[in-house]
């Protein structure tokens, strides 16, 4: 009997390893998240937002994505974050040619000698609106040069990243997450 009961207990606690979701949690201050299966979490920062497009004979409603209301409010919250000890920070913007420049600040906690780091950097407008989604190289050590390589405690910058496709008279609030998709150790 307790064979099976354990058997069964297994089964319910694996059962949503399936789904990658487990549950939604609305914190104290208002802001969502996602508690994951892999024992990760996520703010829930989107939303769907219906924009309307009237043609002469139609009238047609999608939905494009758009920053939640607690996200615009945290926005602090979505310009950081971290993976296998590695976090990467948004710290300013500049303009070149109707170009945005962006710049980071990496901190490492890993044993590991960090020598490439990816993120993915979604960038919104003033409201909120989805705008652009690009990955980026944020560190690139060089090939045999030790020096460059990113080691526990250290805190560097950024080389500075140029984003285009930017309008920058809506971009003035400086909205955008991000997600550290790989870090590659030597």
């Amino acid at each position: 009997m307790i064979k099976r009961l354990g058997l069964a207990a297994l089964f319910l606690l694996s059962f949503p390893a399936f789904s990658g979701e487990i549950s939604t949690v609305t914190l104290d201050n208002g802001a969502k998240v996602w508690l994951k299966d892999d024992f990760t979490w996520e703010y829930v920062i989107l939303t769907e937002q219906p924009v309307v497009q009237n043609s002469q004979s139609t009238t047609q409603t999608t939905a494009t994505p758009a920053l939640t209301a607690a996200a615009m409010t945290q926005s602090a919250l979505l310009s950081t974050a971290a993976l296998d000890g590695v976090k990467v920070s948004f710290t300013e913007s500049k303009w070149e040619d109707g170009k945005l420049g962006l710049n980071f600040d990496l901190h490492s906690t890993t044993s590991k000698n960090i020598v490439v780091v990816d993120i993915e950097v979604t960038l919104f407008d003033d409201s909120g609106k989805h705008l652009k989604k690009e990955v980026l190289t944020v560190w690139q050590a060089q090939y045999r040069l030790p020096e460059t390589y990113l080691r526990e405690g250290e805190q560097r910058p950024s080389r500075t990243l140029w984003v285009e496709g930017i309008d920058q008279s809506s971009w003035g609030k400086q909205l955008l997450s991000l997600k550290v998709i790989e870090v590659k150790a030597r």
